[in-house]
């Protein structure tokens, strides 16, 4: 079933849109990590309107769905993809340098497509990157907030949005720093929550598919084929743990942790 996307550029998501467009100027990216998801996908159209030569950088197993849709933006955008292949070898060789950083399993498993993503604008050259991530925080896009009752959205969100320093973010920036680049999160600006935090928390919250940010990808000119694709978790849609249990099972690991523990 597709997802129902209005049409129009309501004033609730002008000024969410104005506010991510002000939080891109301040971030003055040269480079944009793109999943084909509709959240970078959003700050990727934006970026390119307001700075030259901004390069679009994914990583994904062969084939797999956040490749097949970040090709697909890249050529909206007639801006070049530059994707790398995860593969068996590029797989350790990002497993132990996340393992030196002393990350969690559970951090190194999300680590793995945003350390050779930065890898790859470090070869570029690249030093200014700007992430899609705490859109789901925001505008509830987890599986999780389906299960929750209405009285405790405003809780949830205000919790995750709390722990994101501890967690996403400090695995994000500790790979940053490795390789000197400075990666920022539009979404988290302080302006931009604030213009999210403003509006009605059911009318952000309606189906759980962040109406607001597809609305905005919509007036933005990208087509349905972005704007309607259904979340799916970077490190599924990466073909990453697939390829974990691939490899765990192929090296009689008993389960994806000790496989991690073995490298």
């Amino acid at each position: 079933m597709k997802i129902k996307i209005k049409e129009q550029e309501t004033p609730e998501n002008l000024d969410i849109k104005e506010a991510l467009t002000r939080s891109i100027l301040k971030a003055k990216p040269d480079s944009v990590l793109v999943s084909g998801g509709i959240d970078s996908s959003v700050l990727a159209a934006i970026a390119i309107t307001k700075f030259k030569g901004i390069k679009l950088i994914s990583a994904g197993t062969k084939d797999c769905e956040d490749s097949i849709y970040a090709e697909a933006l890249s050529n909206e955008l007639k801006t070049p993809l530059n994707n790398v292949v995860i593969i068996e070898e590029n797989l350790y060789h990002a497993i132990r340098e996340l393992k030196a950083l002393s990350l969690d399993t559970y951090s190194i498993i999300m680590g793995i497509t945003e350390f050779l993503s930065i890898e790859k604008a470090k070869t570029m050259k690249c030093s200014r990157l700007i992430s899609g991530i705490g859109s789901d925080e925001l505008f509830f896009g987890f599986n999780k907030h389906k299960t929750l009752k209405k009285e405790e959205l405003k809780e949830f969100r205000d919790s995750r949005l709390f722990y994101m320093n501890a967690l996403d973010l400090w695995r994000l920036n500790s790979i940053s720093s490795k390789f000197n680049i400075s990666t920022s999160f539009p979404y988290l600006d302080d302006e931009v929550i604030e213009a999210v935090l403003s509006k009605n928390i059911e009318d952000i919250a309606k189906n759980y598919d962040k109406i607001p940010v597809r609305s905005i990808g919509k007036t933005l000119g990208l087509s349905g084929k972005i704007t309607e694709r259904k979340k799916k978790a970077m490190q599924y849609g990466s073909g990453t743990v697939k390829l974990i249990r691939d490899l765990s099972k192929k090296n009689k690991y008993e389960n994806v942790g000790e496989f991690i523990k073995g490298i």
